[in-house]
């Protein structure tokens, strides 16, 4: 199964967003941020798409966490997120990409489709 976490206190979101990713083949587990590690540590993810803007703390620093990690700096992260600033933001967490809410769905599913770690794996 291809895996991708879907970090956003949003649940309305979260929930469209693997909607959409589960009819393209991905498995997306949501979670707000706190249990982030501990559900890295429990499988394989290809892909973190993590909010800037939640409600305990800012996902760049959650960002900064995964790729300071010998563990989990391999993991691409894309911060999707409203945030005005979010492609400054990208570049000063590390992450790989960002996309602006609200997106395109095409330009979404092209962006997870080429970040996405494990793309030769039998889903």
């Amino acid at each position: 199964m291809r895996n991708i976490l879907c970090v956003d206190d949003d649940t309305d979101f979260a929930m469209m967003v693997a909607d959409i990713l589960k009819r393209e083949g991905y498995n997306v587990k949501i979670d707000t941020g706190k249990n982030m590690h501990s559900i890295l540590r429990s499988d394989k993810y290809g892909l973190v798409l993590l909010d800037e803007r939640l409600m305990w703390m800012w996902g760049s620093d959650l960002c900064m966490e995964l790729k300071q990690n010998p563990s989990t700096r391999h993991i691409p992260v894309a911060m999707v997120s409203a945030a005005d600033d979010i492609a400054k933001i990208k570049d000063r967490c590390g992450a790989e990409a960002y996309m602006k809410k609200p997106f395109e769905l095409m330009q979404f599913l092209h962006l997870v489709d080429q970040l996405y770690l494990y793309k030769d794996e039998v889903v």
